[in-house]
């Protein structure tokens, strides 16, 4: 599943392949089915639906309900689909280079705000309340190879910084087979850089959070 999420994310998938989504599926989706990119959590690096929900209701216990979220590596745009669900309205808006992802989410949905961009070329204008990264730390969406992945990820964070006009939150997984990151490293660059600054390992046996607030 690494390996196909990987390969997606060098742009490798064929976006005509993805097609309008079908009837509700009884059984579990496999990667042939036409919908498997639009629905299934698996593709986007969970083993179920509530799995994912779980670990987004994690990260977003640290925002007040109302903020307005910029979602950094969103996607098909999830986040948005469960804060609607769970919490209700939210101005949300999703970026993500994962092209397969992005055409997925809009295909379910036309209107969802998600886009596909080089967050790192992202124009500062485009601020919100919160930024939030659930997990694309622990993968690189990035051509520029020459950067290591701790570097990588410190880039991301201050590019979140930038844009969040009260705070960010970054979650990051200890799973097997992805980047891994040492949140004592992580946390002492960002008590470095930043003023208000905590990093939770209570949010998950499976990872850490990273808050700071502005």
């Amino acid at each position: 599943m690494l390996d196909k999420i990987k390969k997606m994310i060098k742009g490798n998938n064929n976006n005509k392949d993805i097609v309008n989504p079908g009837p509700e599926r009884v059984q579990p989706m496999q990667e042939e089915d036409d919908t498997y990119l639009q629905y299934s959590a698996e593709a986007v690096g969970y083993n179920t639906r509530e799995q994912q929900w779980d670990t987004y209701k994690a990260a977003l216990q640290y925002i007040p309900q109302g903020s307005s979220l910029l979602d950094f590596g969103c996607g098909r745009g999830d986040l948005h689909v469960m804060h609607l669900s769970e919490y209700g309205e939210v101005e949300y808006t999703g970026i993500d280079m994962n092209s397969p992802l992005i055409d997925a989410g809009k295909i379910i949905d036309p209107d969802r705000d998600i886009r596909l961009t080089d967050w790192f070329k992202l124009p500062l204008n485009v601020t919100k309340d919160w930024c939030i990264n659930i997990g694309s730390c622990n993968l690189r969406y990035d051509a520029d190879m020459k950067r290591d992945d701790f570097t990588y990820a410190c880039d991301t964070i201050e590019k979140m910084y930038k844009h969040a006009t009260k705070g960010l939150v970054v979650l990051i997984s200890y799973t097997e087979g992805l980047i891994q990151h040492d949140p004592g490293k992580i946390l002492n660059w960002s008590q470095r850089k930043f003023k208000n600054v905590i990093l939770d390992h209570s949010v998950s046996d499976d990872g850490f959070c990273l808050i700071i607030k502005k």
